[in-house]
């Protein structure tokens, strides 16, 4: 059974989000809305055609939040900001993007920074907020 980290994540003096006109700014421009139709709830998505057009060799930096306790990781989640930790127990819940890596890498320290890059799958489920994940990535630094 996988083990879920749920350590607290407390930012380092200095450690400043993850922005600079990147894959933040695109991903946040995804538009999300809540409808209900004859009882059925579903969730619509409008992708702005700026990150349709990136997707392939799409490049983020962000801190890295492991999901697994595990030596060797290939899935992880990706946040802008140490503070938007969807497991830490904080002031709310951020942007976050899933990144499933081409190989597994060994584990590094939850809130370090890290540049991968990969091809973004573009999530268009109604029955999902999940807007994307990055797939076939690549460590970067």
């Amino acid at each position: 059974m996988p083990l879920v980290l749920a350590s607290i994540l407390t930012p380092a003096i200095g450690i400043e989000p993850a922005r600079a006109g990147d894959g933040w700014d695109l991903l946040g421009a995804i538009e999300i809305r809540e409808t209900e139709h004859n009882g059925r709830w579903a969730v619509e998505k409008t992708f702005p055609e700026a990150l349709r057009a990136a997707k392939d060799g799409f490049r983020i930096t962000g801190y890295y939040v492991p999901v697994q306790a595990q030596a060797y990781v290939r899935s992880f989640l990706l946040v802008p900001d140490p503070a938007d930790c969807p497991f830490c127990g904080g002031g709310g819940y951020g942007p976050t993007l899933e990144v499933q890596m081409r190989k597994a890498m060994p584990d590094i320290a939850e809130g370090t920074q890290i540049t991968v890059e990969g091809t973004l799958r573009l999530i268009d489920s109604d029955e999902t907020y999940q807007s994307a994940i990055l797939t076939e990535g690549v460590l970067l630094d």
